[in-house]
């Protein structure tokens, strides 16, 4: 029986580092053993492929789903997309020990708040189950543990305690 992944969201507006504090993430987490995988919401529906190319082309001809695979990769195209309970669970079969989800903010998941400027504090008022946040800049308060972005490992060291708790032998490390 697969264990279920540990999951924890990484929030904020755009251009706050989110996408640079989870690839410090995934390497620091890489390191310690664990198995990562990431989740990440497109909010724009951006499309991912050039238009007229195959993929591109069984996509618009109604195929609702669509793979492609090379020697060393491959990627999935499914229409309608999954939710997100659909898409962890998947990473967990597929063997992700941990999953760092980019976005959906209204997600119940534990959350970590990246912050540039002091607005960006508003949306704690929006987020369910926010356990910490990282800033840009420095910033005391007593209701959250606070990070600094430039210390990634201390993050990576808070994301195994939200996700873990105080065990001694988090998960079986690869």
């Amino acid at each position: 029986m697969v264990t279920p992944p540990r999951v924890v969201q990484i929030v904020g507006y755009s251009d706050t580092g989110k996408t640079t504090l989870i690839t410090q993430l995934i390497r620091h987490l890489r390191q310690l053993g664990y198995q990562v995988g990431v989740i990440k919401r497109d909010g724009h529906d951006r499309e991912w492929e050039p238009a007229g190319k195959d993929t591109w082309t069984f996509r618009h001809a109604g195929a609702g789903l669509v793979a492609i695979q090379s020697s060393t990769k491959m990627a999935w195209f499914e229409q309608p997309p999954p939710s997100l309970d659909a898409l962890i669970g998947r990473m967990g079969e597929a063997g992700a020990q941990i999953i760092l989800v980019e976005g959906f903010k209204t997600a119940p998941y534990p959350k970590l708040l990246v912050v540039r400027e002091r607005s960006h504090l508003a949306l704690l008022e929006r987020l369910t189950d926010c356990r910490g946040i990282v800033s840009w800049f420095p910033l005391q308060t007593q209701a959250l543990p606070v990070y600094p972005i430039d210390q990634p490992q201390r993050v990576a060291a808070f994301v195994e305690t939200v996700l873990f708790g105080d065990q001694q032998n988090h998960l079986e490390r690869c």
